[in-house]
């Protein structure tokens, strides 16, 4: 039984006894073990219990379904752990507009499933996160996390039109709106997109959406050779198609390409990459049990994790010097993008090759590893100064970024 302490009448006064809990090991944020799990019901009470939290010093990590929580650094301090659990539902669904609004706490799957059973229309967020199921749409934005359909269709800064949040000191703000192209001045929700909930509190969502395709059609190409891979996604790519998915697999020594559309245009699309430059096409069975068979890569084994960023024309090179290093690669050759799966102990080998690449690196998942001082000063200068402009007092997520931001 928890002990009462002036915390937890206060936060319990703030949202309810039933929403207040002392936390355990199992709510750890990077090792941290907060005090207590506060789980309030709505906006406001998110800008009464950060409210609260500054006024007293206390440290406060934002958690949606837990699918990420371990991405970025241990956080210098974790005395509440916010729960966006209860802040759930859709608040409006245009569909003739092709946008939505949704509250932080909503799993990915929920918003999916009521999309596409929308009456007359069949729609969907392009967005599909490793451990997509149970993420939800706040911890998406704080991590910046996107998969495969990033190719055709980008990441959530290309899909997020709008976005309610609240500040350390309980202080609500608003970006942008419900419209595809607004002018509704400086655009803070892109600035909230990856900053691991060090910023601020996201509690609703306004996205731009796509409808459900009435077909797709996958082609695979298989090699033993990293370059041969590159060189026919790369041939994808100066194709004229729309493929939604280019992706690379290694050590399963394959490209996936995806096409979806109507039943001709995917199909047509797909013949003209087998006929062009190779490739076969699979059934839907098929390229559905692919898909299956590599979702999750590289999340689903041990060890680190990495997200990596490279001129496309250098990945050739870039993922053959990577092959023998990396136990899963999971890249998309358009995009010069991927992540990797590697031992702890093999770090500063895959960092040097992704700075003779010209590239970037940040680790994800650490298993053991912190993530590092980032390369670029002046942009880890800028992202102090955002922070001292948006949390002066240092209580979200104190540490988790880049830099110790």
């Amino acid at each position: 039984m928890a002990s009462v302490t002036p915390e937890l009448v206060l936060f319990t006064e703030l949202v309810g006894a039933a929403h207040v809990r002392a936390a355990d090991a199992s709510d750890a944020v990077g090792g941290a073990v907060p005090s207590l799990v506060v789980s309030p019901a709505d906006e406001d009470e998110v800008a009464s219990v950060l409210s609260a939290a500054t006024a007293r010093g206390l440290a406060v990590v934002a958690r949606g379904g837990g699918t990420k929580i371990d991405w970025g650094s241990p956080p210098e301090r974790c005395d509440v752990v916010l729960s966006t659990s209860r802040i759930e539902g859709i608040v409006d669904h245009e569909p003739a507009d092709l946008v939505c609004v949704v509250r932080a706490g909503t799993t990915l799957i929920h918003l999916q499933e009521t999309l596409a059973s929308a009456p007359g229309f069949r729609q969907r967020l392009m967005l599909d996160p490793p451990q997509g199921d149970s993420a939800t749409i706040g911890g998406m934005l704080a991590t910046a996390a996107s998969g495969p359909l990033r190719t055709r269709f980008g990441t959530p800064r290309d899909l997020v039109i709008g976005a309610s949040f609240v500040l350390s000191d309980g202080t609500v703000g608003r970006s942008g709106g419900k419209v595809v192209k607004n002018v509704a001045g400086f655009d803070v929700a892109k600035l909230l997109i990856g900053s691991l909930g060090t910023l601020a509190i996201v509690t609703e969502v306004a996205f731009r959406l796509h409808p459900l395709p009435a077909a797709s059609c996958t082609v695979a190409f298989e090699s033993r050779s990293v370059l041969e891979l590159c060189e026919f996604a790369a041939r994808v790519g100066r194709l004229q198609v729309t493929p939604s998915v280019v992706d690379l697999h290694w050590p399963e020594g394959v490209v996936v390409v995806r096409f979806d559309s109507s039943e001709q245009g995917a199909a047509v699309q797909a013949e003209r990459v087998t006929r062009d430059i190779g490739g076969r096409t699979l059934t839907a069975d098929d390229g559905a049990a692919l898909t299956a068979s590599l979702a999750g890569s590289p999340w689903t084994g041990a060890g680190a994790v990495a997200a990596v960023a490279t001129l496309p024309a250098l990945a050739g090179e870039f993922l053959s010097s990577m092959s023998a290093t990396c136990d899963a690669v999971a890249w998309r050759p358009l995009l010069g993008t991927g992540e990797m799966r590697f031992a702890p102990e093999a770090l500063e080998t895959v960092r040097t090759a992704v700075r003779t690449a010209g590239g970037r690196l940040a680790i994800r998942r650490g298993d053991g590893l912190l993530p590092g001082e980032a390369d670029d000063d002046v942009a880890v200068d800028l992202m102090r100064s955002v922070k001292r402009q948006l949390d002066p007092a240092r209580t979200l997520s104190p540490g988790r970024q880049v830099g110790g931001i």
